[in-house]
């Protein structure tokens, strides 16, 4: 049995057909690492943006569970991951309730997170509200 001959041209894939598909498959290569990178870059932001946040929260239940609470403004160095924190407490003064008694002993509580985003500067704050005898031991 003989088998039909197939002509050159129709044979296999040519040189140039094997360089489209290989320029191809490398830009459609090139664009996934692309966005891998970018993606790894926005879950590192994320998480960098996460331990600033929880350092805050510690930082406001830290100084709001300070018994003696005063006014102050404190710097904290910037550590290891970069990031600069400022405490200022402030006394609230001139604060009515819905009866119209001023609110005394009442504490604003701040703090700010300052760091180098990649050449541009990020700042984040918190803040609270504390009463002076909320943390006062019991005798």
């Amino acid at each position: 049995m003989k088998m039909p001959s197939q002509s050159p041209a129709s044979a296999g894939m040519t040189l140039l057909e094997v360089v489209i598909a290989l320029a191809v498959f490398s830009l459609a290569a090139v664009a996934l690492v692309g966005t891998i990178n970018k993606i790894a870059d926005v879950a590192s932001d994320s998480q960098r943006l996460l331990e600033v946040e929880q350092t805050l929260e510690s930082l406001i239940d830290e100084y709001g569970k300070v018994p003696q609470i005063r006014e102050l403004e404190e710097d904290i160095k910037p550590g290891v991951d970069g990031v600069a924190y400022r405490v200022v407490i402030e006394q609230v003064k001139d604060l009515k309730n819905q009866e119209g008694r001023f609110l005394q002993d009442l504490y604003h509580i701040t703090v700010t997170a300052r760091w180098d985003d990649g050449g541009r500067p990020s700042e984040i704050s918190a803040d609270t509200l504390r009463y002076a005898g909320a943390f006062m031991p019991v005798n």
